[in-house]
């Protein structure tokens, strides 16, 4: 997930990184069928 939001958005935020690492499965499901569509990290993150 880190890699694939580096590789689209450029270096990420230390909060951003962390919110990764410490999430559960469910919000990486969520979040990483949003990146193919974001054009923002808020977009990614949205609730």
């Amino acid at each position: 997930m880190l890699r694939l939001l580096q590789r689209r958005f450029g270096q990420l935020p230390d909060t951003i990184s962390a919110k990764v690492m410490e999430a559960k499965l469910e919000s990486l499901d969520v979040w990483s069928d949003r990146i193919l569509d974001a054009n923002t990290l808020d977009d990614v993150f949205a609730s």
